[in-house]
């Protein structure tokens, strides 16, 4: 004997206590973690910096080569040859005086895709030693060193990884520009 019984469709307060509930439950656990644990620390930032030959740098890097070896001072002419082949917006510009800190003076689109508009904005002015990113900061400052102070451009290829986002892989062409500890200028030419 079978014994049929009728299909009903179970109460939305059955629905929200059985499946919703528990559901948005789970959805905040994997968003914030489970009650009492602590949010996840930072991953370590490493910067892996490999040093790359002149020769394989590309063409617009070629151009750039060139205007730095027609400016051998930092000046206003670099700032309108470096606009009017449109190379400006791919570099980053660090100045020191008086024997002071590289700092930020300008920050191209490369950079600002990576790090934000804010922190760029944040940080025009700012000794690049001091940046919140302080272990990348620490790790190319050296390069930046040689660049100002080695009297040839420095050409790397770096992979970043532990920043608030996927690794970044990018190549910088780095001149420098230097009168004494007076004055420096770095300029980075970055493509990623």
């Amino acid at each position: 004997m079978t014994v049929a019984l009728p299909i009903t469709t179970p109460s939305t307060g059955f629905l929200k206590d059985r499946i919703a509930k528990p559901l948005a439950r789970g959805l905040v656990t994997i968003l914030r973690g489970r009650r009492g644990d602590r949010p996840p620390e930072p991953a370590e930032t490493r910067v892996d910096i490999h040093r790359q030959p002149l020769r394989t740098a590309l063409d617009w890097h070629l151009e750039m080569i060139a205007l730095w070896k027609r400016h051998p001072t930092f000046g206003p002419g670099l700032h309108d040859d470096l606009k009017g082949t449109g190379l400006l917006s791919r570099c980053v510009i660090l100045t020191a005086q008086d024997g002071g800190p590289l700092c930020f003076r300008y920050i191209g689109n490369p950079t600002r895709r990576v790090f934000g508009d804010r922190w760029a904005d944040q940080n025009i002015g700012k000794p690049h030693l001091e940046d919140v990113h302080s272990a990348y900061a620490r790790a190319i400052d050296a390069q930046y060193r040689e660049a100002v102070e080695g009297g040839e451009p420095v050409y790397n290829h770096l992979v970043i990884t532990g920043l608030p986002r996927p690794p970044v892989n990018y190549r910088h062409l780095l001149f420098g520009w230097s009168l004494g500890q007076r004055r420096q200028a770095l300029l980075a030419l970055i493509d990623s």
